[in-house]
């Protein structure tokens, strides 16, 4: 099979407005999670990893009908294919798009509504009720930069994404797509925000992943779109590459609505697949971007199913959550994490476990406590484990 990299990085997250901002803040080990401000909420204390309002490129207008989910993912979009020097023109004409998403556009259709019951009928437009569904997001990407292929909206809750960028590296092996730009979008909303709130799954104070006292996750927000490509057409232009997309794993716990198996039966199957599909071991295995949402019961079992996956080379392995520094971004959490770990592989750091100054004894791996580390990394796991047990695993291997 084809070798699959990594040739454009587009993103948008709460820490900052583009790769540039991102790598910075994982050099620095800085959160960007703050006041939640896009809408107010009933909780005295309601924390966010909030994304700067998006802006798209101009020439890709007008804007009027986009949602900020389709705005986040068009900028994102816009930005990996000029990252990997590509433009419409160059584009071949079975290239895919393929997005991960959570709640779509329904901010728009909840302003529309909150209008609509302020008896403001003149400042509730319909067109607004265009954006709000989920599909949305690949059709402004595909329409607004030329992308003529296959066109995919992936929803398996907080691992759409991860499973978008899985199903574009099959595109591409399969032959059935030469270039492929895939990821995730997220919007936060009243909706997920009340949700998590109902559940009992959110923090009164920023994430603390993996921590003794933590009391759940920070939603965020923003996109990831990376566009990948066989080696060797990417090396024939003199594309660079970021990491080899080497395998993904996908399964499903078949347990609960939203809480994991006690013994992470999925997560197992889902790590060891995706080793399975990169041809890797687990000696080989350096670092694993966890999925760590920092709810009670997540991170123990997480932690339990790396140890059953990679056996006792678990212990020499970095494990690290990142959802410290962006929240919890849903749809796009494995897309954006899948950039963090192939940034990582390309300007060798591991990125830290932020606010983590007593760790849960049950989560007993190197958590890489508040400070970034300088490490050439070869191998990468990046886990997404969501809600109803869909589980993806991808594996990110340095390119030589």
């Amino acid at each position: 099979m084809p070798r699959v990299v990594i040739s454009g990085i587009g993103v948008i997250s709460a820490l900052g407005p583009d790769r540039a901002a991102l790598l910075a803040a994982l050099r620095e080990g800085r959160s960007g999670i703050g006041p939640l401000t896009l809408f107010s909420t009933p909780r005295e204390h309601a924390w966010a990893g909030q994304a700067p309002t998006p802006a798209p490129p101009a020439r890709l207008g007008p804007f009027r009908r986009c949602s900020r989910a389709d705005l986040l993912a068009l900028q994102a979009g816009a930005a990996a294919l000029a990252d990997a020097g590509l433009d419409e023109k160059e584009l071949p004409p079975d290239s895919a798009v393929l997005v991960g998403v959570g709640s779509g556009g329904a901010h728009r259709v909840e302003d529309y509504l909150t209008r609509l019951a302020r008896s403001d009928e003149a400042h509730a437009p319909a067109s607004w009720l265009v954006a709000h569904q989920p599909a949305v997001s690949a059709d402004v990407l595909a329409n607004r930069l030329g992308l003529r292929g296959p066109r995919w909206t992936v929803m398996t809750a907080c691992s759409s994404s991860a499973t978008a960028l899985g199903m574009g590296l099959d595109l591409i092996r399969s032959g059935r797509s030469s270039c492929v730009l895939a990821g995730g979008t997220e919007a936060l909303c009243r909706l997920t925000f009340g949700g998590f709130s109902a559940l009992r799954a959110m923090d009164d104070q920023p994430c603390r992943p993996f921590h003794a006292e933590r009391k759940g996750l920070t939603l965020g927000d923003g996109a990831a779109m990376l566009v990948l490509e066989d080696l060797t057409r990417a090396r024939a232009r003199g594309a660079r590459s970021y990491a080899e997309l080497a395998g993904y794993g996908v399964s499903a716990d078949a347990h609960h609505l939203t809480a994991p198996p006690p013994d992470g039966r999925g997560a197992v199957a889902a790590m060891r697949a995706a080793m399975r599909d990169a041809s890797v071991v687990p000696e080989q295995v350096q670092y694993i971007n966890a999925h760590g949402t920092a709810t009670l019961h997540n991170d123990p079992v997480e932690v339990a199913a790396i140890r059953a996956a990679l056996g006792p080379h678990a212990e020499r392995i970095a494990v690290s959550s990142t959802k410290a520094m962006t929240g919890h971004t849903l749809g796009a959490a494995g897309a954006i994490e899948a950039t963090v770990c192939a940034l990582a592989i390309r300007e060798n750091l591991v990125p830290p476990t932020l606010r983590l100054d007593r760790a849960d004894p049950a989560c007993d791996l190197d958590l890489v406590p508040h400070t970034t580390r300088h490490a050439e990394l070869a191998v990468v796991l990046s886990n997404s484990f969501a809600f109803g047990g869909n589980n993806t695993t991808l594996v990110l291997r340095r390119v030589e």
